[in-house]
């Protein structure tokens, strides 16, 4: 097979190696697939730009013909100030990081070990075990919203006890611990690894336990990475759930908030700064690790 060099870092940027990119023919189609997702970015990218740019509008030109945006162009940023002063952002910050963080630290550790599970151990009726996680990925999660929500309000445990959890970090953190598509995501990646060495690490005397921890998660770290990443985004982002199981101002998460400011009929140039102003941890988060999940990504798809 050719030497290729997708994961190394001088490289991982090009769809063709750089030895094969003097090919007229791999050139050609470099560039127009460099075309074609600089278009795709520029078209993503609007709705943010547009935010941006009323987040900094004066509020009497938000809604003004371009021509007198043009015209009347000036930058306005104590919209930015007092969104922050409308709403405790600082505890909606901290339980959103709490909630996410929580969710994602749970998810990671509870699909990778089902995942290794399913993808080493092969414990019995694996295949009716896969169809039944494969399923639930196709289940809208509106369908399963309302038994949710009475399962957190009556929740117990063999039923031994009853807890409300309504109106807690319990209810925003414990249905998101189980995601069947991380471990689908976690079995595709443990598949492609090699079992020798799983099985040197036995004849050596380490557990199932002591090989998951200290073998199969820190050579993970590209896939753990991507995966904590995009669910740290989804949960971030979460409104739908939220806005069901809590009503205590002091839980609301960072969405919720903006969503009260929105129903306080404060100007969109004070609800598109606070918008913003919660995008930044996401935002900082592809940028610090904007490798390792490109790293992550290619090893998933290309490895052989």
């Amino acid at each position: 097979m050719a030497n290729r060099k997708f994961l190394q870092d001088d490289d991982s940027r090009y769809l063709f190696p750089v030895y094969e990119l003097k090919d007229k023919k791999n050139r050609l189609i470099y560039n127009v697939w460099g075309i074609i997702v600089a278009a795709g970015a520029i078209i993503t990218s609007l709705p943010f730009l547009w935010m941006l740019l009323t987040a900094i509008l004066p509020q009497g030109l938000i809604f003004a013909p371009v021509a007198k945006i043009a015209s009347d162009f000036s930058v306005d940023l104590s919209s930015f100030k007092k969104a922050w002063e409308l709403a405790p952002f600082g505890l909606y910050f901290f339980n959103s990081i709490l909630v996410a963080g929580s969710v994602v630290a749970g998810q990671i550790l509870i699909s990778a070990m089902a995942a290794y599970s399913l993808s080493k151990l092969k414990p019995p009726m694996y295949q009716v075990i896969m169809a039944l996680l494969l399923s639930t990925i196709m289940i809208p999660f509106e369908t399963i919203a309302i038994p949710l929500y009475l399962f957190m309000r009556d929740f117990s445990i063999a039923g031994i006890f009853k807890l409300n959890l309504i109106n807690t970090y319990w209810a925003l953190i414990l249905p998101g611990l189980a995601n069947a598509f991380n471990i689908f995501i976690f079995k595709s990646f443990f598949d492609k690894l090699p079992n020798d060495f799983i099985e040197a690490a036995r004849v050596d005397g380490y557990g199932e336990t002591e090989i998951f921890f200290r073998i199969i998660l820190p050579i993970s770290r590209s896939i753990i990475t991507v995966i904590a990443i995009l669910n740290f985004v989804t949960i971030w982002n979460s409104f739908f759930w939220p806005l069901i199981v809590t009503n205590e101002p002091n839980i609301y998460t960072l969405m919720l908030g903006i969503y009260k400011i929105i129903e306080e009929g404060q100007p969109w140039n004070i609800v598109m700064a606070a918008v913003t102003i919660s995008m930044v941890p996401t935002i900082l988060g592809f940028i610090f690790f904007q490798k390792q999940i490109m790293r992550g990504v290619l090893f998933t798809t290309l490895q052989e």
